[in-house]
């Protein structure tokens, strides 16, 4: 695609329609915020209209360092869908639906995800570290998705610090701020073990995370080649033959050169609507990385119709 094809390159061209009201088509499989929005609501209706479904979704289900210890492993990932009141849960999914947005419409569903996942499960980790030392009691249950919440707090803050949010719905602040401020709150809070200190030990884990994953996570994750699909090329390429081998390598070029092309479409689009200075250093070495890579393939593919 040349840089003329693209949407911002077009600003006195008509603008395509999508639909009534010119709404932008959904990601294929539909929006995953969407989904995980529908999960926690659906398993909270049900556990608030059925006392049996309650007792056996928050009896089984809720985050607690003793069980954990005690092998009950599941309770990291499934006390991210539960909320003790309807208060707890709307505030969790607006978060989600305001920080999720911009970080889906950058990335892969089963990315989005992954990450939001593991952001919760470090807050549940670091619970039951806690617990496991005596800093807070490990019979004492803990339910929310706060963790995974602040870890999309704190990916958002890294790497777009200058955008501009509602704290409270009411008072405007740059993201990077209430960021600062929130992970000041808890980490206050666990120091002096104050009210809900366990929960916000979820909370300070998750921004932890969070923030080191949008400055080092892509890179390292790359650098250790622990990628999904390209794990399971190189298994099925071992299994048949190394005549498949060829044909791995080829799939990985052509997703890596999809990868560029989407990235780089994303930050040039950003820097048409604000400029260069609004990125962020994350976003620079991630363009500076995969036009290096854009001029590897074609200083290749000169070498080739040379010869």
């Amino acid at each position: 695609m040349s840089w003329y094809d693209r949407e911002y390159a077009q600003e006195f061209e008509p603008r395509r329609m999508h639909g009534r009201g010119g709404r932008r088509p959904r990601m294929p499989g539909g929006s995953i915020v969407t989904t995980l929005i529908v999960i926690n609501v659906i398993v909270y209706v049900v556990s608030a209209f059925s006392s049996t479904a309650h007792y056996y979704i928050y009896e089984l289900g809720a985050m607690q360092a003793a069980a954990v210890m005690h092998g009950q492993v599941w309770r990291l990932i499934t006390a991210q869908y539960l909320h003790a009141n309807t208060g707890h849960l709307l505030l969790n999914m607006i978060g989600l639906h305001f920080l999720g947005r911009p970080l889906e419409q950058m990335w892969s569903t089963r990315k989005f995800l992954t990450i939001y996942t593991v952001c919760g499960l470090m807050g549940n980790v670091f619970y039951t570290i806690l617990g496991s030392r005596g800093v807070i009691d490990p019979r004492m249950p803990a339910i929310g998705a706060s963790g995974s919440i602040y870890g999309l707090l704190g990916m958002v803050a890294v790497m777009f610090p200058n955008a501009v949010v509602l704290v409270m719905l009411m008072f405007p602040m740059k993201i990077r701020t209430a960021a600062l401020i929130f992970g000041g709150i808890s980490f206050l809070t666990i120091l002096e073990r104050g009210q809900n200190y366990g929960g916000e030990a979820c909370h300070l884990a998750g921004l932890l995370f969070g923030a080191w994953w949008a400055w080092k996570g892509d890179s390292w994750w790359k650098s250790t080649e622990w990628r999904v699909p390209g794990i399971r090329q190189r298994a099925s390429a071992a299994a048949r033959g190394s005549a498949k081998v060829s044909v791995s390598s080829f799939e990985d070029r052509v997703a890596q050169r999809r990868e560029d092309a989407e990235l780089i479409d994303r930050i040039l689009r950003k820097v048409y609507q604000g400029g260069i200075h609004g990125l962020s250093d994350a976003e620079k070495r991630a363009l500076q990385e995969a036009t290096e890579r854009q001029r590897k393939r074609e200083a290749d593919f000169d070498r080739a119709d040379r010869s």
